[in-house]
């Protein structure tokens, strides 16, 4: 017995002893050896880390106008365990459904949620109709809450915690579909998508900041702890070349004739043939950016003007022209056959298959003869120089624009055939419409080749502080400034030429325009079609001192099966983009210099003053600071602050100029009398107003008229040379006055000869 109970003390102290000298092991190796990760650990749990965002940086056009910044948003919450306390699941569902066009079932789905065991849910996002919405819904639903709350008596509406508000930043684009291919969008996850915003994330997103503080077992800040802050940090700001007015010019000229014509695209783009700068980029069909879940993602947010290859037609005879000119190889005076040419075997005809008989080497530019461009690129250039100057002129290689996603184009030679018909643009011949249009600038400026770029300069969002600027690049010297005037000069007659100008469309009073007609068959199951075209115009302004260049390109337009109606497409909006931007750019046209000359007289003992910016300040401020520096002022709307003016801030002004203030919202404003003003003055008059305009003559305003179009507030207005006006001729001359308004009806200048050759055009149009 004794020894049993000491056998069982010795079992007993040996566990004892064993456990002993785990326990103290597993102390040492959690307080020894572990000891900073439990720590760690253990601070994560006590500590709690709140992610305080960046705010993006804004994107700006090119006279500071906000194009995309940063602003207010807010996400509606729903709490249902609180809904269903007050029975309200049917009205809060039928009244967030109305407010934010969301199906009701799916609300109702949301404000009666329960989790797994069947408890209902106290937090439900409203996505995505409810997911970072604007000041403006968001103001809706208060006034909707409030209401309800008040019908059954809830305490504390606007604190009701049924429904609430959570603020958040949300990405904005004030003017909507304006420029969208160029800047992207960010979606409510914060994400970039295309564009700008996201070629330029890294520069835009800025880095989150944070705080960090000690809580509690319920997640409550200690009152004794010290919270760490790390302030974030903003994102750059960037300046764009896009001008928003031009871009208005253009975006509103496409959009007519796309709902016109029904394309299954249009692309326009403008450039300063100068420097490079992009004025204006338009792709129809188009986005919001503020709703880009409801753009068509197939096609709706493709930039055309990079990502898509065409086959050019006439207007690559930019390049065969100017190559023959460089080497001596055209004389415009020489004749030949026109009708059709044999190459390899195929027949390659005019687009009148007959042609005009024999002809100058110069009427066959006019006309676009093919003829003529196969003789010239084919037979007398050949294939290795012709090659090298499609190469200089940028084709085979990416324009290096600072847009993300640009392809480059591709030519390629095969046989005989593809030599000769890539002289006129088609066959073996793709490019972009952002390439065709830099070669026309190339052209335009005295023969260099420059880089075209979007983003004027990167600036601190705080300080202003410009971090970084673009210069205008050349990329090559394609031909000498004398071969480029020399091209310019055949290239104006083909758009000065009421006769036999294929370009004549294009002609805008006052103006010497420069320009060449495209219209390329397209190729359907192998081969091209006899009835639908890619048709385009690509042209500069004034062609003696260039200060605009545009292409117009539009894929497929209904024009009935006949390729002549092309010129109805390209034309007027290559028209109403350089008529409207070169008098925005203060381009006077030639009937209007004697008007200037006489102003200037008038005011030859005044000196130039330049307009400061008195944006954002009290308006009887911004009149003061106008008066004293010897400007007048003319305050439109009754608002406290001046929201936008005219002219802009920056503009060198002669004499005692009149400067508009707008301090009212652009749809409560009333319009000014324009009497006395000069149609530049009114074109910016109505892009502050958020106006359409119309303009019948030159010179000064004698008339104005607001009325509706279309659904909008267009303002129409009479002008008349200087010397009417000063007399009080208001009924002058309709033939002097009708300045900028000749018709575009086809033919209309024609001879019955020309009607007559049009009407009988071949198949083959690319020579259009």
């Amino acid at each position: 017995m004794l020894q049993k109970i000491r056998v069982r003390s010795l079992l007993l102290g040996g566990v004892f002893t064993l456990l002993f000298i785990l326990l103290t092991s597993r102390l040492y190796w959690l307080q020894v050896v572990e000891a900073s990760w439990l720590s760690e650990k253990a601070a994560a749990m006590w500590e709690t880390e709140r992610t305080l965002p960046a705010k993006r940086g804004t994107i700006y056009d090119k006279n500071m106008e906000v194009l995309a910044g940063d602003t207010k948003g807010y996400t509606v919450v729903i709490n249902p365990k609180v809904i269903n306390q007050f029975g309200l699941e049917q009205e809060v569902a039928e009244g967030l459904s109305e407010l934010l066009d969301k199906p009701e079932k799916e609300l109702y789905a949301l404000v009666t949620a329960r989790d797994g065991e069947g408890n209902l849910r106290v937090y439900r996002e409203v996505r995505n109709e409810g997911w970072k919405i604007p000041e403006e819904k968001a103001n809706e639903i208060r006034a909707w809450k409030q209401e309800l709350t008040e019908k059954h008596g809830i305490k504390g509406g606007a604190t009701w915690q049924g429904v609430t508000l959570r603020e958040e930043p949300l990405r904005f684009y004030p003017k909507n579909v304006l420029a969208s291919h160029v800047l992207g969008y960010v979606d409510k996850d914060g994400d970039p998508q295309m564009g700008l915003e996201l070629a330029l994330d890294e520069l835009l997103k800025g880095t989150p900041g944070k705080v960090q503080y000690v809580r509690d077992n319920k997640g409550l800040k200690l009152p004794d702890s010290k919270p760490e802050l790390v302030q974030p940090v903003d994102g750059h700001s960037v300046v764009l070349t896009i001008d928003q007015t031009i871009q208005h010019y253009a975006d509103t000229a496409v959009k007519k004739i796309y709902e016109q014509y029904k394309p299954k695209s249009i692309t326009a783009v403008a450039v300063d043939p100068k420097t490079g700068e992009v004025l204006a980029m338009v792709n129809y069909p188009t986005f919001d950016p503020n709703k880009y879940w409801e753009a068509d993602m197939s096609k709706d947010i493709r930039n055309m003007a990079i990502q898509s290859r065409y086959e050019p037609g006439s207007t690559f005879k930019i390049v065969t022209l100017a190559a023959a000119v460089d080497q001596g190889v055209f004389n415009p005076n020489e004749t030949y056959e026109s009708g059709y040419i044999r190459v390899g075997g195929h027949n390659i005809h005019d687009h009148r298959r007959w042609g005009w008989g024999e002809i100058t080497y110069l009427e066959g530019v006019l006309r676009s003869s093919n003829v003529a461009f196969v003789k010239l690129g084919y037979e007398r250039l050949g294939e290795t120089v012709l090659k090298e100057y499609i190469d200089r002129f940028g084709f085979n290689e990416k324009t290096g624009i600072d847009l993300p996603w640009e392809v480059g184009g591709f030519v390629s030679f095969r046989y005989p055939s593809e030599i000769a018909s890539a002289t006129y643009g088609q066959g073996g011949v793709l490019v972009t419409p952002l390439q065709q249009l830099m070669a026309y600038a190339a052209i335009a400026n005295g023969g260099t080749l420059m880089k075209p770029y979007v983003v004027k300069k990167v600036i601190n969002s705080t300080t202003n502080e410009v971090i970084s600027e673009t210069k205008p690049t050349v990329v090559r010297q394609v031909v000498s400034e004398r071969v480029a005037r020399e091209v310019t000069g055949y290239l104006e007659q083909v758009v000065s030429n009421q006769e036999i100008g294929t370009g004549r469309r294009a002609y805008i009073e006052g103006y010497r325009v420069a320009g060449k007609t495209g219209t390329a068959n397209i190729v359907v199951n192998g081969e091209y079609s006899q009835d639908t075209w890619v048709v385009s115009f690509a042209g500069y302004a004034p062609a003696e001192d260039p200060r605009i260049a545009v292409i117009v390109v539009a894929d497929q337009p209904d024009l009935g099966g006949d390729s002549n109606r092309a010129g109805e497409v390209t034309t007027p909006i290559f028209k109403e983009i350089v008529s409207q931007s070169l008098r925005y750019m203060g381009v006077k046209p030639d009937n209007e210099k004697a008007s200037i000359a006489a102003v200037s007289v008038l005011s030859s003992g005044d000196t130039s003053k330049t307009v400061p910016n008195v944006g954002g300040m009290e308006a009887e401020a911004a009149v003061s600071e106008l008066e004293a520096r010897g400007f007048q002022a003319q305050v439109i709307g009754d608002g406290e602050k001046v929201l936008g003016q005219y002219p802009v801030a920056g503009e060198q002004l002669a004499g005692s100029p009149q400067i508009y203030l707008l301090t009212v919202p652009q749809e409560e404003a009333p319009v000014p009398n324009l009497k006395g003003q000069s149609l530049r003055d009114v074109v910016q008059l109505c892009a502050l107003l958020g106006l359409q305009c119309e303009a019948n003559g030159a010179g000064y305003v004698t008339k104005q008229e607001l009325y509706e179009k279309d659904g909008k507030t267009t303002l129409r207005v009479e002008l008349k040379p200087l010397g009417e006006f000063i007399s009080g001729q208001a009924e002058g001359s309709e033939a002097e006055a009708a300045g900028d308004t000749e018709s575009e009806e086809n033919g209309e200048n024609e001879t019955s000869e020309n009607k007559a050759e049009e009407s009988e055009a071949g198949a083959e149009t690319a020579g259009d």
